[in-house]
């Protein structure tokens, strides 16, 4: 069983390998933000600017660890799915081609939250930290990261390796889903235990593979989930944070969540 299971293995390698030549996806996927093809930051104003300075810190980072690389499996007749997955996508190692994916989550989703903080003008000035000392501000927004989970399931129709043929002409291989799970809260920079705004955003997007469409993009598909998970909360706190900041100045620091 072991010496089937790896020649199982090594032909899902190839096949796959073969198939991403054809479609031309293969190599690295650098991170991007605002995400391609359009590169536009979100459409959001802040009513009033607020004339102070806030530190974004990069998220604390409190993702599983688990990996599992199943491909092979479709490779064996009447087997629905082979699946790979990765709890921490860009630490895979030696992942196939197709599935790399280069960034640094904490920080790129953190300098992203930044960079549309300071497009929407809520503050007058926004300032992205590289660790998790604050620079000279008046309030600090934390965040922590529990999943970026990715998922890709494979399936050769029950077929075993003549089920690929399929594939070569326009069938789906499968289907990737991409999971983001993150928490916000702003706080004053000498007091982190007051929070003043808070926002939780989850997001979960799937695609449909195949060797001629998708399969290249759903490795890149962070960018975008990350926008969309953005979204809510970068309009919430546009509505809420000068509000905030006057409620906590009337009322003597009361935390007013």
């Amino acid at each position: 069983m072991i010496r089937s299971s790896s020649f199982f293995k090594v032909w899902c390698i190839l096949i796959i390998n073969g198939a991403l030549s054809i479609s031309g996806c293969l190599g690295p996927r650098e991170w991007s933000y605002p995400p391609p093809p359009d590169k536009t930051y979100l459409n959001v104003q802040a009513t009033d600017s607020i004339s102070a300075r806030l530190a974004v810190l990069p998220l604390e980072d409190l993702r599983g660890t688990e990996v599992k690389e199943e491909y092979w499996r479709v490779a064996i007749p009447l087997v629905p799915h082979g699946m790979t997955s990765y709890d921490r996508p860009e630490a895979a190692v030696d992942p196939e081609a197709v599935d790399v994916v280069i960034f640094d989550p904490p920080r790129d989703f953190a300098r992203a939250l930044a960079d549309e903080i300071r497009e929407a003008n809520i503050y007058s000035t926004v300032t992205f930290s590289e660790d998790q000392t604050p620079p000279p501000s008046d309030y600090v927004l934390r965040g922590r990261l529990y999943s970026t989970r990715w998922e890709r399931r494979l399936t050769t129709y029950l077929l075993g390796p003549v089920g690929t043929v399929l594939w070569m002409v326009g069938l789906p291989m499968g289907e990737t889903t991409t999971e983001m799970n993150m928490d916000l809260r702003l706080t004053p920079t000498g007091d982190p235990s007051q929070v003043l705004w808070s926002f939780a955003m989850e997001f979960r997007g799937a695609e449909i593979d195949g060797v001629f469409y998708g399969l290249g993009d759903s490795v890149q598909s962070y960018p975008v989930a990350l926008q969309e998970a953005l979204r809510p909360a970068i309009r919430d706190l546009a509505e809420k944070a000068k509000a905030r900041l006057e409620g906590q100045e009337d009322h003597g620091g009361l935390n007013l969540r």
